[in-house]
């Protein structure tokens, strides 16, 4: 699909495959406004870099655009919740940002990521266990939302008995930042994520009385000298975040991986052999297929760059999927390969100031999800067409509704 004038992000075809309308952007229009976001897009690698590396001129506080709530949501927000959600993380510049990204890093060191690999790698066991003997599952439903959700569960005080509740959580935190839902769809959203709110000051609450080796109660009592705790306002805006950074764009880039294996049974077999590559398995998953496809800023003055002049005020799309595929920084990119060299500077974590805090994290899943996969499960294929699969509508995100494979026991 060529860009014209009327072409959108918006459009349920370039949602579901937007890769032809990213390289006409790159090559024809590489600062495109969306005539129905009103918003600058950016699709090169360079620019989007340049962008992320400009945190001054490209405001995160002023772009950030989750979609206006209706006034019932809001009214359910400040009147049975604790408000709607605060500038910590995301949706924040600095001075701000500094102090929670200070207190948040805490608790996402890649020290810790790497003494969970084991543990993570339980839960996949433990998932493939329970179908491993049917020859056919819904991938995407049973392991690509369940490891991330589990682990995330557990780093933040979620029973495990309150799983299928929290996923509920988890979709409602997502569903307002693809600009896709309706003002009565925002109100049961509302509604959910107030339910949510109540439950995790619960959660703090035991923290602080108890602690527990996982992530809430590193960010309950995270301290740097001279600054005060988070407080309870600041803890949910975080932990709302946290289900995303941690959770949702995972098991996106999860069932991206397991189809890309299936299209590329030769890369399968090459990874069984040489286990160190599964790391960069990972980054090429990334790269090709990023979860988080871009986001948005707003110029605090007027910038030049793809040689454009942005007016001060505008709303920009940094976006990451059309960079990550972008020919002047990668070898033949719409190809997957699991050994690219170099496949790690992608920018599906974003870059500078605003890197994603589970980045590290997220590697790991990915890495442990996949590997344990691939060494247990031969002959995997896709159980209904290609062309029958859908990825959820997201400006924002991009990951599959359903993964429905067949296979055979490895060794069997």
């Amino acid at each position: 699909m060529a860009a014209s004038e009327n072409t959108s992000l918006l459009e349920p075809s370039v949602q579901e495959c937007p890769w032809d309308l990213y390289k006409s952007l790159r090559d024809e229009q590489p600062v495109y406004k969306d005539p129905k976001l009103g918003c600058f897009i950016l699709s090169r690698y360079d620019d989007v870099l340049q962008a992320l590396r400009m945190p001054d001129k490209f405001s995160s506080k002023m772009g950030f655009r989750p979609g206006k709530a209706p006034p019932e949501a809001v009214r359910i927000y400040n009147e049975e919740g604790f408000g709607e959600q605060l500038n910590t993380l995301v949706s924040n510049d600095p001075p701000s940002h500094t102090r929670y990204r200070v207190l948040v890093d805490k608790a996402f060191t890649p020290s810790r990521a790497r003494k969970m690999e084991p543990y993570i790698d339980s839960i996949a066991h433990s998932l493939i266990d329970s179908f491993i003997e049917q020859g056919h599952v819904d991938m995407h439903a049973r392991f690509s939302v369940m490891l991330p959700l589990t682990v995330i569960a557990d780093q933040l005080g979620v029973s495990r008995d309150d799983l299928a509740k929290f996923k509920e959580w988890s979709d409602a935190s997502v569903a307002p930042l693809g600009l896709m839902i309706s003002d009565e769809e925002q109100v049961v959203v509302a509604k959910k994520l107030v339910e949510m709110q109540h439950y995790f000051v619960a959660r703090c609450e035991e923290r602080r009385t108890l602690p527990k080796d996982d992530m809430l109660t590193d960010l309950v009592q995270a301290r740097v000298e001279g600054e005060r705790p988070l407080d309870t306002k600041e803890l949910l805006s975080i932990i709302g975040q946290l289900l995303v950074a941690g959770n949702e764009t995972t098991t996106s880039a999860i069932s991206a991986g397991v189809m890309l294996l299936i299209k590329n049974p030769d890369q399968a077999a090459l990874l069984r052999d040489n286990p160190a590559s599964y790391e960069n398995l990972a980054e090429e998953v990334l790269r090709i297929d990023s979860p988080v496809q871009g986001l948005f800023r707003m110029t605090t003055e007027d910038v030049e760059i793809g040689g454009q002049v942005i007016p001060k005020g505008a709303i920009v799309n940094l976006r990451y999927g059309a960079a990550n595929r972008d020919e002047r920084r990668f070898n033949k990119p719409d190809r997957f390969d699991a050994c690219r060299k170099g496949a790690g500077a992608h920018l599906a974590f974003g870059a500078g100031i605003h890197h994603c805090i589970g980045a590290q994290l997220a590697r790991r899943e990915i890495i442990v999800g996949l590997r344990a996969l691939n060494e247990r499960l031969d002959e995997l294929r896709l159980a209904v067409s290609e062309e029958s699969l859908r990825h959820f509508p997201s400006v924002i995100l991009r990951g599959y509704t359903t993964l429905p494979v067949s296979f055979k026991k490895h060794g069997a």
